[in-house]
């Protein structure tokens, strides 16, 4: 229903209440990690009064949004392995001390 919205409007959708942190840092977690939401942008807070206050706060959208709906049309079209190292070479890019292990946990999970 929404395209994009922010980590405290999605606490109030959702009716998060503190003692519940853990598990809604868990959910937003696993999201995140499944690809259907990923962060987009960050936000203020607005007043009733219309004015920005407080420190920004994250803003959350479908993966589909970020990254286009082509994006996940043409990953089907590649294998598992191909996926695998491709990754695997762009961490390596990036932190070119990685180690194989962690890599490999990142991906995969395990």
């Amino acid at each position: 229903e929404h395209d994009s919205l922010a980590l405290h409007e999605i606490k109030q959708f959702v009716g998060f209440a503190k003692e519940d942190k853990s598990k809604f840092d868990a959910a937003m977690t696993e999201l995140q990690m499944r690809m259907y939401l990923t962060m987009c942008g960050s936000q203020q807070k607005t007043s009733q009064q219309g004015e920005k206050y407080g420190w920004a706060s994250t803003v959350f959208c479908t993966t589909e949004k970020f990254f286009g709906e082509d994006v996940f049309n043409k990953s089907t079209d590649i294998e598992v392995e191909e996926a695998i190292n491709k990754i695997t070479e762009q961490i390596y890019k990036l932190n070119p001390s990685a180690v194989q292990k962690k890599i490999d946990k990142f991906i995969k999970g395990h």
